[in-house]
C-alpha cells in the first residue's frame, strides 16, 4: 500500500475508513446492511481480522454506483460487485456514467443464480410466459437489477416493454411487491432472505420460471449483463423456488474488487487467506459454504491486479 493510500485511511473518517494503532486498516466497501454484500463483507473481514495482523473494517454505501468509483481514486481498499457491474463500472458504461480505469478484479468470491419467480399458482412456467404481465421495472436505488431483468428477458425474445412496467425502487421491494399481489413476477436470487421470507408469507408461496437456454438465447444474457451465463438448477431442498427439473437460471460471478493503488503484498495475502480459511469463511456466513479457491479466476474484461495474479500462479490456476 502506497503512503498516500494509508494516509487516506487514516484522515477520510468521513468515508467510513479508520485507523487502529500501527496496524494496516482496509476498508471494504459493500452494498447497505442487510444486502448480501454486506453480508459478505463483514464475514471476510472477520476472518481477516483473526488470521492476519491486519485490520479490515466494512463500510456499507447506497449502492456499487457510490464505491466503485471510491475504488478507483484509491480511497477504499476492497469492495464487492457482480461481474456485470465491474465490467460497466471499468468500461463507463450501464449505470456508470464514467470510466473507472484503475479498477482491478480480486476474484470470484462466489457465485449465485437468479431468475424470475412466480406465484406457485401462477399459470407462467417459462420467461416467454412473462410477455403482458406485470413486472417490475426501473429499480433506481438497485440498478444491477434493471439489468438482470433485461438479460432473463432477452433469453425469451423480449424487454421490459413487452410487460405492464411497475416502478420499484429494488429487487426487495419488487420481492415484497409480489408476496402482496401488485406485481405477478419478481427477480429473486437463490436463497435470499427476502425470497425466503416471500415464500413463509404467501399462501401457496412461489416457484421460479425457467429461462430459455438456447445458443441464441446465451448470448442475448451475456450480452444484456457482461459475464453472466445461463446454467441448469435441479430441484433440491436447499434451493427455495426450484421445482421445475431442470429450471434455467441466470449465474452472475460475485467478485472481490480493489483498485491498482493497492500493493501487490496486500492483495496476495488477501486470496491466501482466504484459500487457507474457507471453512471458517463458511462458518462466518453460510453463503460462503459455496466459496471455491479453486474457481476465483473466471474470464471477465476487468483486469487482475498483480497481486492476484502472484497467488493465482503458485495456486497453479493462472492461465496467460
Amino acid at each position: 500500500m502506497n503512503k498516500l493510500t494509508k494516509i487516506s485511511m487514516v484522515v477520510a473518517l468521513g468515508l467510513g475508513i479508520s485507523s487502529v494503532a500501527s496496524a494496516e486498516v482496509y476498508t471494504v466497501g459493500t452494498n447497505p446492511q442487510g444486502s448480501l454484500f454486506y453480508s459478505m463483507g463483514t464475514a471476510m473481514a472477520k476472518v481477516m481480522v483473526e488470521k492476519t495482523d491486519k485490520q479490515y473494517r466494512v463500510s456499507p454505501y447506497a449502492g456499487s454506483s457510490t464505491f466503485i468509483p471510491m475504488l478507483n481514486t484509491g480511497r477504499l481498499a476492497f469492495g464487492f460487485a457482480n461481474g456485470g457491474e465491474a465490467t460497466f463500472a471499468h468500461q463507463g458504461k450501464g449505470n456508470f456514467k464514467r470510466a473507472n480505469p484503475n479498477l482491478r478484479l480480486v476474484g470470484v468470491a462466489i457465485a449465485t443464480q437468479t431468475s424470475f419467480a412466480v406465484p406457485t399458482n401462477s399459470p407462467a412456467k417459462t420467461v416467454e410466459d412473462l410477455k403482458g404481465l406485470r413486472l417490475a421495472s426501473g429499480y433506481n436505488s438497485g440498478r444491477t437489477f434493471h439489468f438482470y431483468s433485461n438479460a432473463a428477458l432477452s433469453s425469451g425474445g423480449m424487454t421490459i416493454d413487452d410487460a405492464k412496467k411497475v416502478p420499484m425502487p429494488n429487487f426487495v421491494k419488487a420481492i415484497n411487491g409480489m408476496s402482496e399481489g401488485r406485481i405477478d413476477a419478481a427477480l429473486v436470487p437463490m436463497n435470499a432472505g427476502v425470497g425466503k421470507k416471500a415464500m413463509a408469507t404467501m399462501k401457496d408461496g412461489w416457484r421460479y420460471v425457467s429461462l430459455n437456454n438456447s445458443d441464441e438465447a446465451k448470448a442475448a444474457v451475456t450480452e444484456n449483463l457482461p459475464s453472466a451465463r445461463i446454467v441448469s438448477v435441479k430441484p433440491s431442498a436447499s434451493k427455495t423456488g426450484v421445482v421445475t427439473d431442470p429450471t434455467n437460471m441466470i449465474e452472475v460471478d460475485f467478485y472481490i474488487l480493489t483498485g491498482a493503488h493497492m500493493s501487490d503484498d496486500a492483495v496476495y495475502e488477501l486470496v491466501m487467506s482466504m484459500k487457507d480459511n474457507k471453512e471458517a469463511l463458511g462458518n462466518a456466513f453460510a453463503a460462503y459454504k459455496r466459496f471455491d479457491p479453486m474457481g476465483m479466476v473466471q474470464p471477465n474484461p476487468v483486469p487482475y491486479h498483480p497481486g492476484a495474479i502472484k497467488a493465482y500462479k503458485e495456486m497453479g490456476i493462472w492461465k496467460e
